[in-house]
């Protein structure tokens, strides 16, 4: 391969610097990590197709979906690259050196027996999905005929916990912070109205009402039925939305970006068709009713963080129904990707949220959206006092023991009268949950007299 252009950001070239070294250390396939909005595609075109196709190589680019397809051939034609489409079983420009197929045309041409299309390259869009039975046998095909790979995720994981070893080497671009401080992403708070429970936090269509009224939106529903309730109830509350579904006819999906730049919708409602290859930066704000897994975390939170010039967006907001940041960290947080197939977790997540604004952020005494010192955190019982016991190593019930007895002291020192069994009584009613429950201490006052009368 030769060098890449100058015309790509310095930490897109310092990516393509590293793939390159990677291919000259011995790699047949090379995974490139970049965020989610850091512009994978457009560094694979100027990077990797136009310096290949130079060199009379011949590129084939595979990706799921037709937004995502079209979209790449309109970068590979903008770049003056002969292209040709391989869509819904037809090839439109067959012997052209640069090819953008379907995935799934070409796994139905290896079921009916057609040859792939001969190629020295292949890009494999959204990589992480690799581990599919589909697309590792496609890429056996292509490999064995001698076509070095590359693939391009944001999450070079899968939520099966299937390693990605498809790939011999993963180059990682960026974390989604630095991008954020060059100016290529906007910062994101998230707002999550509940402790982590079953079901939501709120109706998605209150979220809207109380977080995004003025604010343009995609609501991920859990089902096509839920996307469709919440459409009609934003659209009846004055607040003109659409659904975009897996079964939404292809002239609507187009369409929707249109529509969203036009003022004539204000949000999109979806479960999981948005959830990746479509660029809007109008949205500003992503509402979520599933945690899922990090990759779908992750994709999702992404549709809101691309800089608009449009209406001048300068952050996004994530109104997390489910608590999933307290399974998946923030989502600027820096991260470790590998190729095994786990899920590439943040720093372990322990977060805190603020009772009254809602705001979720890293642990400190005050909130800092709004100031309260309303804090709590959300996380289960077991998970903050299996922490702290970690922290101390010491068991929590010891650590649970040691609290009641400095609490006991501090009774009997105001109330020398009491009996040493009510002073322990009051310090355990009025102790924190996790010390309770270490202690097994399961009694619930019946009233503030029976609290006032152990003391």
């Amino acid at each position: 391969m030769s060098a890449p252009p100058s015309s790509l950001r310095p930490y897109q070239l310092d990516l393509v610097a590293r793939l390159y070294q990677a291919y000259r250390d011995g790699a047949d396939a090379a995974c490139a990590q970049m965020p989610t909005g850091g512009g994978k595609t457009h560094m694979a075109v100027e990077g990797v197709i136009v310096p290949s196709v130079a060199q009379g190589r011949r590129v084939l680019f595979v990706a799921d979906l037709e937004e995502i397809l079209l979209d790449t051939e309109a970068r590979h034609l903008g770049a003056g690259l002969d292209t040709g489409l391989i869509l819904d079983g037809k090839a439109t420009n067959p012997t052209a050196p640069v090819q953008i197929a379907s995935q799934q045309t070409l796994a139905s041409w290896m079921k009916r027996g057609t040859p792939l299309p001969p190629c020295d390259r292949v890009i494999l869009d959204e990589c992480h999905i690799a581990g599919a039975d589909t697309v590792r046998a496609m890429l056996g095909i292509l490999r064995g005929r001698g076509a070095k790979l590359l693939g391009l995720t944001a999450t070079p994981a899968r939520g099966d916990g299937v390693a990605l070893d498809e790939f011999d080497a993963l180059v990682c671009g960026p974390q989604p912070r630095e991008l954020v401080d060059l100016g290529a992403l906007v910062p994101c708070e998230v707002m999550s109205p509940t402790e982590i429970l079953e079901g939501v936090a709120m109706d998605p269509v209150d979220a809207v009402r109380a977080f995004a009224s003025d604010r343009r939106a995609i609501v991920f529903a859990t089902t096509g039925a839920e996307a469709t309730r919440i459409t009609a109830a934003l659209c009846a509350m004055g607040q003109p939305a659409l659904a975009v579904l897996d079964d939404t006819k292809k002239a609507v999906r187009r369409e929707a970006r249109a529509r969203l730049l036009a003022g004539d919708v204000q949000h999109l409602v979806t479960v999981r068709a948005l959830q990746k290859g479509f660029d809007a930066p109008l949205i500003d704000t992503v509402v979520l009713t599933t945690v899922g897994t990090v990759t779908d975390w992750l994709q999702r939170i992404g549709r809101s963080l691309r800089p608009s010039s449009a209406t001048g967006k300068t952050s996004a907001l994530v109104v997390d129904l489910r608590g999933g940041a307290m399974v998946h960290g923030l989502p600027l947080w820096d991260r470790t990707w590998t190729l095994s197939g786990r899920q590439g977790p943040a720093a372990r997540p322990n977060l805190r949220r603020c009772l009254s604004c809602h705001a979720v952020f890293v642990p400190r005494a005050t909130c800092p959206k709004c100031g309260s010192r309303h804090v709590s955190d959300p996380r289960p019982l077991r998970v903050q006092r299996a922490e702290l016991a970690a922290q101390s190593n010491v068991p929590a019930h010891v650590l649970a023991e040691r609290a009641v007895q400095q609490a006991t002291g501090v009774i009997l020192r105001r109330k020398p009268h009491l009996s040493h069994a009510n002073a322990r009584f009051a310090a355990l009613v009025g102790a924190a949950a996790w010390v309770r429950e270490a202690l097994g201490f399961h009694h619930v006052p019946r009233s503030r007299k029976e609290v006032a009368r152990a003391v």
